[in-house]
């Protein structure tokens, strides 16, 4: 209900008594009825004469049926609809508008409830770290499909009653609040945490471990935030997003594609190191990930999320039969690198060197290698002319010529 400050109260009933104490005629003059409308206490909240309470007694019904003998459409504007032969509202009759100023007016979710105060409801509606949004009401409570006419107090909603219907896609289909305890048993907070079956009255902030361990038991090890989102590097505390509480368990940004956790959407490359080099790399082709990677079949497949970035070589990484190795941090006897070339390659990749030098010609092989002719005009026609070209700033590998290089093959000049 509308809960005015004592000033304003005061200033309606000065204003309103007046208007409230107008006699009224049917606009067509056909019944001539008159009357004297209300008693200054029905805009008082404070008072037996509220007209909140009267039609409260009334079921609405003054106020939803324009047949009923007592409906507001037959002096104010601002109802639902107006008895037949009444077009006009009463000289002086307050507009209901005037007080109900929500875009759905008279039958707004604030005419009968201006917000949820008891027990934990604060905590569902609220925007939080949780849910960032808040809870909707139909969450656990019927709510009318349309804030219009009838609709507004049909069913379970607006029957005198606070019934307890839960929404089965967020809240579990086995969901049950226990009216004699005040417990709401619920897989919102029912996770196997410390506080999983939660009392109404109770108030108290819930922390990670109250609706579920953190981590849960048999869980992935390693940071939460390696695989969730909202949530910080040990488990104690959530950002602010819509994840959280969305009935579903959801790995990184929630899309279900290997982006969600690395990368972004449908794009898997990881932003760390040099993954951005073989992703695009200026010498050849894109490096698919499975050439450093086992590629899991499925997200929960073994050796994905353990929290360590698994590094298993195969494919161009392991052409002519080289070994490549990981110690952590730097890239050896990688054949994409130059391992079992004939030259020695110069540089060692280190992954966190994102500089380009690894990947530079001459890096990896001499210019010219060593049981090449002396010729450095890779560029001739007879020679590398579609793959290779020689500007200013140095040796480079054309586009077509990228399906070439590094492809595992030392191949002769075309």
């Amino acid at each position: 209900m509308h809960r005015a400050a004592p000033l304003a109260i005061a200033a309606t009933l000065i204003v309103g008594a007046a208007a409230c104490a107008s006699d009224r005629v049917d606009a067509d003059g056909s019944d001539a009825r008159r009357w004297t409308v209300h008693s200054p206490g029905v805009i008082d909240p404070r008072s037996s004469e509220w007209h909140g309470k009267a039609l409260r007694d009334a079921r609405w019904a003054p106020m939803l049926d324009a047949n009923d003998a007592n409906a507001c459409g037959r002096c104010h504007d601002g109802t639902l609809s107006r008895p037949a032969g009444v077009s006009l509202a009463a000289p002086g009759a307050t507009d209901c508008r005037s007080c109900h100023q929500e875009s759905h007016g008279i039958v707004a979710c604030t005419t009968c409830h201006d917000g949820p105060r008891s027990g934990a409801h604060a905590a569902h509606v609220n925007p939080s770290a949780s849910h960032a949004t808040g809870l909707a009401c139909a969450t656990c409570h019927p709510s009318p499909s349309a804030l219009a006419g009838r609709d507004v107090i049909s069913g379970l909603h607006g029957n005198g009653a606070v019934e307890i219907v839960f929404d089965s896609a967020l809240v579990s289909p086995e969901a049950s609040y226990d009216r004699s305890t005040g417990t709401c048993a619920v897989a919102c907070h029912n996770r196997g945490g410390a506080r999983g079956r939660v009392l109404w009255a109770d108030t108290a902030k819930m922390g990670c471990g109250d609706c579920h361990a953190s981590p849960p038991a048999e869980h992935f090890p390693g940071a939460c935030a390696s695989c969730h989102r909202e949530a910080d590097a040990t488990g104690a505390a959530l950002s602010k997003g819509p994840l959280h509480l969305n009935g579903r368990v959801d790995l990184g940004d929630g899309s279900g594609a290997c982006g969600a956790c690395h990368g972004a959407g449908q794009d898997p490359w990881p932003t760390s190191g040099a993954h951005a080099r073989h992703k695009s790399p200026m010498l050849t082709t894109a490096v698919d990930c499975s050439n450093c990677h086992a590629v899991p079949s499925t997200v929960v497949a073994p050796g994905h999320l353990d929290g360590v970035a698994q590094v298993a070589f195969a494919g161009r990484a392991t052409d002519r039969g080289a070994r490549a190795t990981w110690d952590g941090a730097t890239c050896s006897t990688v054949a994409c690198h130059g391992a079992r070339l004939i030259d020695t390659p110069k540089v060692v990749p280190v992954w966190s060197d994102t500089t380009g030098a690894a990947s530079a010609c001459g890096a990896c092989h001499g210019i010219p290698p060593t049981q090449h002719t002396v010729s450095t005009s890779c560029d001739r026609s007879t020679c590398h002319g579609a793959e290779v070209s020689i500007a200013p700033s140095g040796f480079a590998i054309t586009a077509s010529g990228k399906s070439l290089h590094i492809n595992g093959l030392v191949e002769p000049a075309r």
